[in-house]
């Protein structure tokens, strides 16, 4: 199913596994081919990562980018999905938050908020993780939450409130395309 108009979807990159940042540009070369034109790429961040087993593993490195597409949903994550194969993640018996060389989430579609077995947008953890926020935020400072109606950056405000950062991240580089 092919959507109308054109809208901008939000995608997540990350990856701890061999060279993140060449992969997020294969990434990007691949999502330009196939499923709409990529207008803006945030810096890298490098984020400790997330565990079930708290078995050490490499630190993550995560950006965001954002794409227009004339796709639906359920095919911009398809097309995701087929990129991550291409460019070497294995899902088969993969448990959470496991090392990866790739991992692309979709974050936003337009201002559609929908879910269904296969697709759920926005992703339903992406205002919880502060390596998505502010990569987010750098490319997309006006972007409003269509689910709460609240503005990006009011929720990136409220990220440290409180307390400590929930997890130690760092600006590395501004990507390049």
């Amino acid at each position: 199913m092919i959507a109308e108009q054109l809208d901008t979807a939000f995608v997540a990159f990350g990856g701890n596994l061999g060279d993140p940042a060449s992969t997020l540009r294969a990434a990007v070369s691949l999502v330009e081919k196939t499923l709409g034109k990529v207008r803006a790429v945030s810096s890298l961040y490098e984020a400790e990562p997330l565990t079930l087993d708290g078995k050490p593993q490499p630190n993550y490195i995560n950006a965001v980018f954002s794409v227009e597409t004339a796709l639906c949903p359920q095919e911009m994550l398809r097309g995701l999905l087929e990129i991550e194969h291409q460019l070497g993640r294995d899902r088969s018996g993969a448990q959470r938050w496991q090392p990866r060389t790739i991992d692309l989430d979709l974050l936003f579609h337009g201002s559609q908020i929908q879910a269904d077995d296969f697709v759920i947008v926005p992703h339903p953890e992406w205002s919880r993780r502060d390596f998505v926020l502010l990569p987010l935020f750098e490319i997309a400072p006006t972007l409003v939450d269509p689910v709460s109606g609240r503005p990006l950056s009011a929720i990136v405000a409220d990220l440290h409130e409180g307390g400590a950062p929930r997890c130690v991240i760092r600006r590395l580089f501004v990507q390049e395309r």
